[in-house]
């Protein structure tokens, strides 16, 4: 899969752009697609969109006054899957383009990861308990971030991204001093971060179950009807 960054944002620089481009196809390659037994996808910052069926879009906008700029979901034409990272609620909350634990380039990653495991939005765990789990990879985690560090020498930079969710926290079945995360943060499956949350679906009703802790902001960006969330909570009104 190719999944190409496009930046659209005006509070996002190109060469930040480029930069947390670099960082998060490093991220997904070396620490994602081995746990997961993918073969890694290549990420990478263009100009402009392209049109390859089987590819994915991220865009990088500055907020979703922007949305209908790009559009999660897959076009049935060109098989082509779209994704958007907001800016403006990442700088107004404290966050950076590149270097702080939350940065866009953590968003980015967050967005990719998401796209690599699940592209069409529509996997489901199930716990064994009536009860199945949305497998999007980061949300659980997301308000968690670690360096990836570019270069050597005086040219070497590092990139913050998001914490992701391993096999074993979608698997009812794993027991203590598996890896549930990148990070080791989580210790059983299914288990939510206070600053995390997860999606799921009992008897077809889908719900969002929030850490105690979760960012208001980070939850309104949950809402706009572009965002992955939508759409699973979409899945259990059909």
């Amino acid at each position: 899969m190719l999944i190409a960054v496009v930046n659209q944002s005006t509070l996002v620089s190109d060469t930040d752009a480029y930069n947390m481009s670099l960082a998060v196809n490093y991220q997904v390659r070396h620490h994602v697609a081995p746990p997961w037994g993918l073969l890694p996808p290549m990420l990478m910052f263009v100009k402009s969109a392209p049109t390859v069926p089987g590819s994915a879009v991220i865009g990088i906008l500055d907020d979703s006054d922007q949305a209908d700029a790009l559009g999660w979901h897959t076009e049935s034409a060109g098989g082509v899957v779209y994704g958007r990272v907001f800016a403006r609620p990442v700088l107004d909350n404290g966050g950076d383009a590149l270097t702080k634990p939350l940065s866009v380039a953590s968003v980015l990653s967050h967005e990719a990861i998401e796209t690599t495991l699940d592209p069409a939005c529509d996997l489901w765990a199930d716990a064994g308990s009536g009860t199945s789990y949305a497998r999007e990879g980061c949300d659980a985690v997301e308000s968690d971030s670690y360096a990836v560090t570019l270069g050597t020498g005086a040219s070497q930079l590092s990139v913050t991204v998001s914490d992701f969710l391993c096999p074993a926290w979608f698997d009812p079945m794993a027991g203590p001093g598996s890896a549930f995360d990148y990070l080791h943060l989580c210790t059983a499956p299914f288990q939510v971060r206070p600053t995390g949350y997860t999606i799921t679906m009992t008897n077809g009703q889908v719900n969002q179950v929030f850490g105690q802790h979760y960012p208001a902001w980070r939850k309104e960006t949950k809402q706009t009807p572009v965002a992955r969330t939508a759409r699973r909570l979409e899945q259990g009104s059909q």
